[in-house]
């Protein structure tokens, strides 16, 4: 069971307000707002003296954690600037060949669909997947992977639809396949139960801005021992391989670099210190909490949420099969209705997406049964607006 103490010491700050909007941006805990804060303070008072020790203590403490959340060795972490940094990462550094070809769905964001477009220079083919009805069919995807799919690039949860897909059943097709199974998981890490080996992920990556209550400005990979020896990255510094001797001896082998084994073979420069510290202290309240306690309390909210909106003559985007919800709950509202649509949502002290023609209302366990009811409300109120069209 969530401990709700716990919850409102990190969150009493938010009082009437109720934030539905970590699909987009999280609000900090208190712990995460005090650990940023205090890193500059402290980073000010010792005049940078002894901050990139303590940052990169910060930084393997980090691994841990996220090491623990996701089920993977700390040594598969890796720390990007965001999500589609971490994809970046991904699809320039698998080997390909003209002929080569990677499989995505069209309601990727362009985190996901991007990186995979920009390869098409280096001869790769990408194979994008219609949606049927918004929600992704697995056999779909697998129908357009041959023995040239290097890679199947997919959310975790769409960011249009809240749907998600199911990473177990697509993971052990991948697997068996040997095709690269890439996540982006920004929509999911932190809030639901995701285990990278029971998934079969080969590699995920996610902002920290989001379910990780971390803030913008850092992210992560999870980068599998399984292929990261195949990955050779788009950059690299002294950070992400071994053959570097510090100044003055500079006795750097020029004729080649020796990549680190793992996931540090991913980061090049120094880190933003400070977002990764956000990211470890948001993953340390998740694991205290509990990711299982976190997800039960989502779902069932989701319920509780979509059931007060039976009655509402809105349309509401319901994934065919339940166990495809995500706590993404998204809503049409009239057409030409902003500008009344906000004044109502203001009215509420209501905080959510504004998309194009819809709502996203992003539920987090800082929620209540409360705010679904008022929520609900504001969106029978939205109902009644006149459509602009």
């Amino acid at each position: 069971m969530l401990d709700r103490s716990l919850v409102e010491r990190e969150y009493g700050f938010l009082k009437d307000v109720i934030f539905l909007n970590a699909s987009s941006v999280i609000m900090p805990p208190m712990r995460v707002q005090n650990a940023y804060n205090n890193f500059m303070a402290d980073y000010v008072r010792a005049f940078g003296a002894g901050v990139v020790p303590k940052g990169w203590d910060i930084v393997n403490e980090a691994r841990g954690r996220l090491a623990s959340l996701l089920n993977c060795h700390a040594h598969e972490i890796a720390f990007t600037k965001n999500t589609a940094e971490g994809l970046s990462i991904a699809a320039a550094s698998i080997e390909v060949a003209p002929g080569d070809n990677a499989v995505v769905c069209d309601q990727e964001h362009e985190a996901n669909l991007f990186p995979w477009m920009n390869q098409r220079r280096r001869g790769l083919e990408l194979r994008v997947v219609r949606t049927q009805n918004g929600e992704v069919n697995i056999a779909a995807l697998l129908a357009r992977c041959d023995e040239r799919t290097k890679a199947l690039a997919i959310s975790s949860a769409q960011f249009t639809t809240g749907h998600s897909v199911d990473l177990r059943a697509l993971g052990a097709e991948c697997r068996a396949r040997n095709i690269i199974f890439v996540v982006d998981g920004v929509q999911s890490v932190g809030r639901l139960k995701l285990d990278v080996r029971e998934c079969n992920i080969d590699y995920l990556a996610a902002g920290g801005h989001k379910g990780l209550l971390g803030t913008l400005g850092a992210g992560f990979v999870y980068c599998s021992d399984r292929i990261v020896s195949d990955l050779i990255p788009p950059y690299a510094s002294y950070q992400s391989v071994i053959n570097y001797v510090p100044p003055p001896a500079l006795t750097t082998q020029f004729d080649y670099l020796e990549w680190h084994p793992n996931a540090r073979r991913l980061e090049a420069g120094s880190p933003n210190f400070n977002g990764v510290l956000a990211i470890s202290r948001g993953v340390e309240l998740i694991l205290e909490l509990g990711i299982d306690n976190i997800e039960s309390t989502i779902r069932t909210l989701e319920a509780e949420f979509r059931s007060l909106l039976a009655d509402v003559p809105l349309k509401v985007v319901e994934p065919t099969d339940p166990e495809r919800r995500s706590g993404i709950v998204c809503v049409y509202y009239p057409k030409g209705a902003e500008a009344e649509v906000q004044a109502v949502l203001r009215n509420h002290k209501i905080f959510c997406s504004m998309q194009a023609g819809y709502l996203r209302f992003c539920i987090e366990f800082y929620n209540t049964s409360e705010q679904m009811k008022i929520a609900a409300s504001a969106l029978q109120e939205i109902s009644r607006l006149r459509s602009a069209a």
